[in-house]
């Protein structure tokens, strides 16, 4: 790799152009690499391609504006969820049961509106049963060892079926006025942008800070990175893990009760791909599957790149059904791309 620090302070060779020619290609040089060192570089320019392409197979109304206030929408809540995959991937985990933590911790909060409970007490609970799911996720896979993928696959069947068993498979409805607070969390600002849109935004920028400007951020990372050298440092790994699987499952409560806000309604069947395409987004956006890499402007970009997709395939005319088949391959082909990228600038093979 090209030493940046040098460029600039290496003698001139005879011929003050000549020199100055070098100097420019070494600096352009450098900046290539700094880009390529960015996972979320190559997304982005994913993300630019599919919107040029869609825009012109959609005769230009992909790209209007209330065709992306309705993107933006469909995408925060799945967003929000994302937010919470991809912190807990950089730690070196998994949890599949954030989709099941989703539809249960919403349809409690549902309940208890429709019940004439206060809606803010109704959020805490909403939010305090999505930190216990995620702290139980948490405890069983540091303390009993096992993989965390294993331990979340079987919370998600048993929220699920809690779910199932509570409702009994129907949809709870709050009946109108509105309460304000599902307003706030759910409703329009302008035309199609709601304010969700907004607490999907803020929550990524806020957990952006925390995991670059913080420590508790460089234990995410090393935690996920290289473990023996993070116990080495005396990073407080079993804690750490915990609180990224409790943070997890307190932002996929909240996703669900943005929902709740947006609908005015919940079911068991909210939400029940969003551990998958989570993943997915956090993937295409750069997060490594194997921790110690990943950011939250890959994880907005990748989310947003799931919702391009499913939107901008209905307005080209192809069936909706492709919406599977595409991501699979765009997921195949981000992983492909972020592994040769990261051995080119490795100087790798």
């Amino acid at each position: 790799m090209l030493d940046v620090a040098n460029t600039g302070t290496s003698p001139a060779p005879a011929g003050g152009a000549g020199g100055t020619a070098r100097t420019s290609r070494l600096g352009g040089n450098a900046l290539v690499f700094r880009l390529l060192r960015q996972r979320e570089t190559g997304i982005i320019a994913v993300g630019i391609v599919l919107f040029v392409v869609f825009s012109l197979l959609s005769n230009g109304t992909f790209d209007s504006v209330q065709n992306w206030g309705g993107i933006t929408s469909a995408a925060a809540e799945l967003g929000i969820v994302t937010i919470g995959v991809a912190l807990l991937m950089i730690s070196g985990e998994f949890d599949l049961s954030v989709g099941a933590n989703f539809s249960f911790s919403a349809l409690v909060m549902a309940i208890m509106v429709q019940d004439h409970y206060p809606p803010g007490a109704a959020l805490v609970v909403c939010l305090a049963i999505g930190a216990g799911i995620g702290l139980v996720n948490g405890v069983v896979t540091v303390v009993l060892d096992i993989p965390s993928f294993i331990t979340t696959l079987g919370t998600f069947f048993l929220w699920t079926g809690v779910t199932l068993i509570v409702t009994g498979g129907e949809t709870v409805t709050i009946l109108p006025p509105t309460p304000t607070l599902l307003n706030v969390l759910g409703g329009v600002l302008s035309g199609q942008v709601r304010s969700e849109l907004l607490w999907w935004l803020g929550l990524a920028l806020a957990v952006g800070v925390v995991l670059q400007r913080t420590v508790t951020g460089n234990w995410f990372f090393a935690v996920g990175g290289k473990r023996s050298a993070a116990v080495e440092a005396g990073v407080p790994v079993a804690r750490t893990r915990v609180l990224a699987f409790v943070a997890c499952g307190v932002l996929a409560a909240f996703a669900g009760a943005v929902q709740l806000g947006h609908l005015g309604s919940m079911s068991a069947s909210f939400g029940t791909t969003y551990q998958l395409e989570a993943i997915a987004a956090s993937v295409v956006g750069g997060c490594a599957l194997m921790g110690g890499r990943g950011s939250m402007l890959g994880a907005v970009v990748g989310t947003l790149i799931l919702a391009m997709l499913d939107s901008g395939l209905i307005l080209s005319g192809v069936s909706p059904y492709w919406y599977e088949a595409v991501v699979g391959v765009i997921l195949v082909a981000a992983v492909a791309m972020h592994t040769r990228v990261g051995r080119l600038v490795r100087g790798g093979d």
